[in-house]
């Protein structure tokens, strides 16, 4: 089991925002931020619905887009476009991130007019300045709530219109044979995560023996196989768990592939330091 990772004092709980949905009409739309969050394994084969962009602000990850491989570490920052295909986790140590999801009638338009909807990782000319935008946008969501859509949109413009002038993309390596290997495997875990798979099943869909596939999953991303999959399948429940507050435990449990509700409670508690129950309710 991997160790737990310890949250940090500014780390903040998700806010989903939804204004797409909820002010259709809206140019630019806020559809989700979060500050200081520890970024868990993410595998999307059909990206996302809207844009994205992912800010470190401590420890490192790795993005998979098509046939590229991106390093981003402090004062760089991750731009996906909706609809792309994107893998990504940490590089082997905690990785926290600011994160923002931006929807909206026009928001292709806009980001195209910027020079924003090319998939990759950008590099900052003055980090902070952009990570003062988050200060803001929380001061606004709190104060106001989804009453505050116009003001929220204002500033996403504005946001948007800075990053432009701040980013410039870094250079992507190509992947090594390895690297596919590991890319098989975690999409395995992605795609099978609900179901009863072991070590065995995973080495064998990335058509390696369980023992080099051990070897090089913990060199290259610093993490054990089995972890990976525990990490996949809590970061899935923490999906549901706020998509779908009407749903128990156990079955949140059995839907991400965990034995028992009991286990899958005391592995929750473990990583994430609150029981299920509190992380749905925002406790």
């Amino acid at each position: 089991m991997a160790e737990a990772k310890k949250k940090t004092a500014d780390s903040d709980r998700l806010n989903f925002a939804g204004h797409s949905r909820i002010y259709p009409n809206l140019p630019l739309a806020l559809d989700g931020f979060g500050i200081g969050h520890l970024q868990e394994p993410i595998d999307r084969p059909d990206g996302m619905d809207f844009w994205q962009w992912i800010q470190c602000t401590k420890g490192s990850g790795r993005l998979f887009v098509g046939d590229k491989t991106y390093l981003v570490t402090p004062g760089s920052g991750m731009l996906l476009p909706p609809g792309v295909a994107s893998i990504y986790y940490d590089n082997g140590e905690d990785w926290y991130i600011n994160f923002l999801c931006c929807g909206g009638a026009l928001v292709k338009e806009i980001t195209h007019q910027f020079g924003l909807d090319a998939a990759g990782v950008y590099r900052l000319s003055d980090p902070e300045h952009i990570l003062a935008y988050w200060d803001r946008l929380r001061e606004i969501y709190e104060a106001h709530g989804i009453n505050g859509h116009i003001e929220l949109s204002a500033l996403l413009y504005q946001l948007l219109a800075e990053l432009s002038q701040e980013i410039s993309l870094t250079r992507a390596g190509k992947y090594q044979p390895q690297n596919e290997k590991i890319h098989t495997a975690v999409c395995f875990m992605q795609d099978h995560y609900s179901e009863s798979i072991g070590l065995a099943e995973i080495a064998e869909a990335a058509g390696l023996s369980k023992e080099y596939l051990c070897h090089i999953f913990k060199k290259y991303t610093g993490s054990t196989v089995l972890e990976h999959l525990t990490q996949t399948r809590v970061a899935e429940s923490k999906v549901l768990l706020l998509s779908h507050p009407e749903k128990k435990v156990g079955e949140i449990a059995r839907l991400c592939g965990f034995d028992s509700p009991s286990y899958f409670c005391s592995v929750f508690k473990k990583t994430e330091h609150m029981t299920p129950q509190q992380f749905a309710h925002g406790l």
